[in-house]
């Protein structure tokens, strides 16, 4: 009983010891404020025809503002986007390339009511010409020309342009034509059309013919000073003497590609420098009334907007010290938490909207490796967050039994008694169904022991009679001599006495 009580007494002292070491290694997380991020206030809502939008900034990726930007869409004449930079990929020397209109060509354009650039059948303009007349009028005239000259016809051609939009990622989009005239089948979204304009930003031809405000073919048959254009989203922005009556002054705007189709109502894809962000802007379906250029508007007021109220900023930089956190198990009980990088984004001129939240826990637990991950620092522009960064421990801690006793006593002293509660009463459990265990487990029966007192007594007693004798026949003990006699006949015979 008494060996037994000391083995209990071992495992309960082995058990206080791994009770000490939990209730010390503990990790709370950091409660964060309930308000947090819900507190910050909202960017103001913008009074905006079109129901999608997608705006980005070209160089960080950004995301600025989006609506719908995932939605199905009619892309009206921004399908001449995909149109006009395939073209620009499939002819090496556009210049120097005649592409000759033919009836073909215009076969059901004039039914239709497409925008055309005006050419007529047997004028033979380049296709650098062609390719203007896509982008600048937005003609489904020159649309069809170059389909028919790289491809054959134009559902030939559009067969390169759905290939070339499963190339650029461009998951929810359809292409029926070249124009982008009606078609149920005839869709994309806000962020494939963003997927398509970013593409084609990289290509300077694609960029100097968006960025020209008027064009003059080649001398052809029907126009011989040649066939004058006019971009058609330019000629609303910027203008000193507009020639219409709806100008909108967007400093910093670079150029673009709009559409309009009864369906689709009025679209734009467009890019502009603001504040020394490059922002690139996708706006669909948006109507005031007949005539009048809503997307553009619409792109007036975002770029003028972020141009009063956002700028490019460094909010954090790297190796910046966040703020220390107590650490736990150690004798070292504090550490730094600095910034893992620099971060450079679009945010609110302001620093009043320009929120830092940062989830940390709200301590750590040794050991710490200099280096290691501590939490993120969230980065909010009003209540949209904008961008994350790692939070790191600047220095190293060890792991100390002292250190953990300590955090045990504060811990206790902090009120979190119930932790080293529950785990001595988990020991007490565990030491009560051990003894009972001992107490009511079935007792086996021992096996007899064999007898060899008794043996052994006999071997004893029979080695003394044999003594005994020995001393009474001390002759028996030596060994017998053997005698000769002779006997009749002259053989001698030997014998023992």
């Amino acid at each position: 009983m008494y060996n037994f009580s000391m083995k209990l007494l071992r495992k309960a002292l082995i058990l206080a010891v791994c009770a000490l070491f939990i209730c010390g290694c503990g990790r709370k997380d950091i409660e964060n404020d309930p308000l947090g991020p819900s507190s910050f206030a909202p960017m103001e809502d913008l009074d905006l025809w079109c129901d999608y939008f997608y705006l980005i900034d070209t160089d960080t990726g950004q995301i600025l503002m989006d609506r719908g930007s995932t939605d199905r869409m009619f892309p009206a004449s921004m399908t001449k986007v995909m149109t006009s930079i395939l073209a620009i990929e499939k002819i090496p020397d556009p210049e120097n390339v005649e592409i000759e209109f033919t009836s073909e060509m215009m076969e059901g354009l004039v039914e239709a009511s497409a925008n055309r650039a005006g050419f007529v059948v047997g004028d033979k303009p380049t296709a650098l010409d062609h390719i203007y007349g896509d982008l600048l009028p937005s003609g489904a005239d020159c649309s069809r020309a170059l389909a028919f000259y790289i491809s054959g016809s134009e559902e030939a051609f559009v067969r390169l342009m759905n290939q070339k939009a499963e190339q650029l990622g461009m998951k929810d989009t359809h292409f029926v034509n070249t124009s982008g005239l009606h078609d149920d089948d005839h869709y994309t979204t806000c962020r494939d059309m963003m997927k398509l304009y970013l593409y084609c930003m990289e290509n300077p031809l694609f960029m100097e013919i968006i960025t020209t405000e008027n064009h003059t073919s080649v001398p052809v048959a029907h126009f011989p000073r040649g066939l004058g254009m006019v971009n058609f989203v330019l000629m609303y922005i910027n203008q000193e003497h507009p020639q219409f009556s709806h100008n909108y002054s967007i400093p910093g705007f670079i150029g673009g590609k709009s559409g309009y189709t009864i369906e689709g109502q009025y679209t734009l894809v467009s890019n502009a420098e603001v504040n020394g962000m490059n922002l690139a802007l996708v706006n669909a379906h948006g109507y005031k009334e007949a005539h009048y250029p809503a997307s553009i508007e619409d792109a007036s007021v975002i770029y003028n907007w972020y141009r009063t109220h956002f700028a490019r900023r460094t909010p954090v930089k790297k190796g910046d010290v966040w703020g220390v956190l107590p650490v736990r198990n150690t004798m070292n009980t504090e550490v730094e938490i600095v910034v893992d990088d620099s971060v450079t984004l679009d945010l609110p001129s302001d620093d009043e909207n320009v929120h830092l939240y940062a989830v940390l826990p709200d301590a750590l637990s040794a050991p710490l490796a200099e280096g290691e991950k501590a939490g993120t620092l969230e980065i909010y522009a009003y209540d949209q967050k904008m961008g994350e960064v790692s939070l790191l421990v600047k220095e190293s801690r060890e792991f100390s039994m002292m250190g953990a006793f300590n955090t045990l006593l504060e811990d206790l002293s902090n009120g979190r008694v119930w932790i080293f509660s529950v785990v001595l009463l988990g020991i007490l459990l565990l030491l009560v169904c051990q003894v009972l265990y001992r107490v009511l487990r079935p007792v086996k029966k021992k096996k007899p022991a064999k007898k060899r007192t008794v043996k052994k007594k006999q071997t004893e007693e029979a080695k003394k009679e044999k003594e005994r004798k020995s001393e009474s026949h001390p002759a028996s003990s030596e060994p017998r001599k053997e005698e000769e006699k002779e006997v009749e006949g002259g053989d001698t015979i030997r014998f023992r006495p």
